[in-house]
């Protein structure tokens, strides 16, 4: 099975939790399409830098590297319900609307922002709770 790794530095430990930051942007600069790509040009204005906790591993300071690898079959998982799962969830409330109010257009529109809104509140609880 791939496996894809990724290097991150210990900001902070505490309580048995690392700290670790990320340069989001470290292969925007080098990419050919940076100019007309969405990340390129956000990159630009914001910060850099992704900061989240993970458990601590054991022998590891602040200030080191360290590399966490990720399945590539997890990784396309997590890609589906964060990219996937609220635009199937935002068209499934449309047609729920449409069947529910067929001469609603108002009708149609709540109940595929609701909808989205529920499959977000979905991805998120899935995501905190796995």
């Amino acid at each position: 099975m791939m496996t894809i790794k990724e290097e991150f530095k210990v900001v902070e430990i505490k309580d048995q939790t690392m700290t670790l930051e990320m340069n989001r942007a470290s292969g925007c600069h080098s990419c050919s399409a940076s100019s007309g790509c969405g990340t390129g040009l956000l990159s630009k204005y914001f910060e850099h830098y992704s900061v989240f906790s993970k458990p601590l591993k054991k022998g590891v300071k602040v200030g080191e590297m360290v590399t966490l690898e990720i399945p590539s079959k997890t990784l396309f998982y997590r890609a589906f319900q964060l990219y996937l799962l609220p635009l199937i969830g935002l068209f499934a409330g449309g047609l729920l609307g449409s069947v529910l109010y067929p001469m609603s257009e108002v009708g149609q529109i709540v109940f595929a922002f609701i909808g989205f809104i529920v499959s977000l509140l979905l991805t998120r609880y899935t995501l905190i709770h796995k």
